[in-house]
């Protein structure tokens, strides 16, 4: 009896086993589609099993990581990011507010890949501020372990501040920040592509604007980069056909100049080319001074458009020129080294600029002759020849009212001491930067536009009655100051020969 149960349990078990094989192998049969299917050998004779058995590397592990990544072979795709190399972001800084100086710091450590980023250099130059002198330090320590905070033992200036923090980076691309800023995501991949490219490649990233009152974040149009001879940077508007393909708007876009606060560069390539010129002071001309230099010595200046920092336009800086006009001198420094025969034309505009101190430029010379770099027509034919030189003046003065002695309000500026430049082009310029302009379509006042030859910026000389008035075919009306007090502003209006109509240009 007993051998008889056993030989039931035998059964059963056996049945069951039959059964569990054969559920296995249909689940199996029907993932693969069929064991004909599985087995189906490709063209070079190689099965599925063996291809993928194949491809199984011993002890290779499950999660990468990115000291993992840096062992295996270069893989020159496109978005390889080991191919980068690591950056020094410089941060220079005065008495700037430590909240605001963190938020740069941190937006840069949380938005930067750590594989890419090499350290983060802080340098004080010589702050007043107690949390600057105290807090900040022992927060850097403690927090901060890719971040050195360095201390210049005198005021440098931000030139020179650069300067000194350049020299003490390791990371093979420099990339200079003003302290005021906030990085936005994948912000540096693009800048560190194009230095890749071509270690002569110097990248702007797009400037969006953060509120300095609420911190809103603001992005800002894509434009480029100039400058009026007056020697002041100023965004000029892209071409509306640069836009006609959308994929050109990722497009790395070649720029005349740069804002100069926010840039990335090959660290040797910005020793080779000549660091900043250490004779100018502060702040102010060192961006158009790099700017010439790297496209007139060979080099190339673009702004990155998929690559965005937010920026704080402080509404006052917290320095000075300790030893005077800093931007008239460092202005001087670069119309005498790169602008050849065309610093004229910066002397038009600041006549009391030919005269002033500008130091010893002769090492700035010399670099240029060691770099053998290209002159400054050059750069004005191939890199910026949308730039227009200030037309041959016919008077120059101060535009008065014969009714009133003094002199009218310069078109809603209160900046005094400037003059009038009326033009063999018909129209009259501000400075000789900016011309007047009046477009009924916006409104009845003048105002100072861009010079672009357009009607609305055309005036003529009409005489009536022995008095002068400035006409404005285009509009078929005259100039007319709305009063003779100080602040009065200028329209155009009916002519007819009205007292505050009458108007000369007063030369000294």
């Amino acid at each position: 009896m007993p051998r008889l149960k056993l030989k039931k349990v035998i059964i059963l078990l056996l049945t069951f086993c039959v059964g569990y094989f054969l559920m296995l192998y249909w689940t199996s049969f029907a993932l693969n589609g069929g064991s004909k299917r599985s087995r189906l050998r490709s063209r070079s004779g190689v099965t599925r099993e063996e291809r993928d058995s194949s491809l199984l590397v011993v002890g290779e592990p499950e999660v990468y990581n990115t000291e993992y990544l840096k062992t295996l072979a270069k893989i020159n795709t496109p978005d390889d990011q080991r191919k980068y190399d690591e950056a020094s972001i410089v941060i220079c800084f005065y008495n700037e507010a430590l909240s605001v100086l963190l938020r740069t710091v941190h937006t840069v450590l949380e938005r930067t890949p750590s594989h890419l980023l090499h350290e983060v250099i802080l340098v004080d130059d010589s702050s007043e501020f107690s949390h600057l002198l105290n807090e900040l330090p022992k927060y850097v320590e403690e927090k901060l372990p890719k971040v050195r905070l360095l201390r210049s033992p005198k005021r440098l200036g931000l030139i020179r501040a650069r300067v000194f923090g350049a020299q003490n980076a390791t990371g093979e691309v420099l990339i200079f920040l003003d302290s005021h800023c906030e990085v936005n995501r994948m912000w540096i991949e693009p800048l560190l592509t194009r230095i890749k490219a071509d270690p002569k490649n110097v990248a702007v990233p797009i400037i969006d604007i953060v509120n300095a009152d609420t911190f809103y974040y603001e992005p800002s149009s894509i434009v480029k980069g100039g400058f009026n001879w007056g020697m002041h940077f100023r965004w000029d508007s892209l071409p509306k056909t640069s836009f006609s393909d959308p994929k050109a708007q990722a497009e790395p876009i070649p720029s005349p100049t740069m804002a100069g606060g926010l840039f990335a560069m090959d660290r040797q390539y910005f020793h080779d080319l000549g660091e900043y010129d250490l004779g100018m002071d502060v702040w102010g001309g060192e961006n158009l001074e790099i700017s010439f230099r790297i496209w007139m010595c060979g080099g190339r200046l673009e702004i990155i458009p998929c690559s965005r920092v937010g920026h704080i336009f402080r509404k006052r800086r917290p320095y000075g020129s300790p030893g005077g006009d800093a931007f008239m001198k460092n202005s001087l420094r670069v119309a005498h080294v790169w602008m050849d025969g065309y610093k004229k034309y910066f002397f038009l505009n600041r006549p009391n600029a030919e005269f002033a101190e500008y130091g010893d430029i002769s090492d700035r010379v010399a670099l240029r002759q060691r770099l053998k770099c290209k002159s400054f027509k050059w750069y004005l034919d191939n890199i910026y020849p949308e730039q227009t030189l200030p037309s041959a003046p016919l008077d120059t003065g101060s535009l008065k009212s014969r009714q009133d002695p003094g002199k009218v309000s310069n078109v809603k500026t209160k900046r005094k001491g400037l003059l009038w430049y009326e033009t063999t082009k018909s129209d009259f310029r501000l400075a000789n930067v900016l011309c007047m302009d009046v477009d009924p379509n916006t409104g009845p006042y003048a105002r100072l536009m861009h010079c672009n030859g357009a009607g609305t910026q055309n005036w003529a000389w009409t005489t009536s009655d022995g008095v002068q008035m400035l006409h404005n075919p285009s509009s078929g009306k005259c100039l007319i100051t709305t009063g003779t007090e100080p602040g009065s502003q200028l329209q155009a209006s009916s002519c007819v020969n009205h007292k505050l109509q009458h108007f000369e240009l007063v030369s000294f």
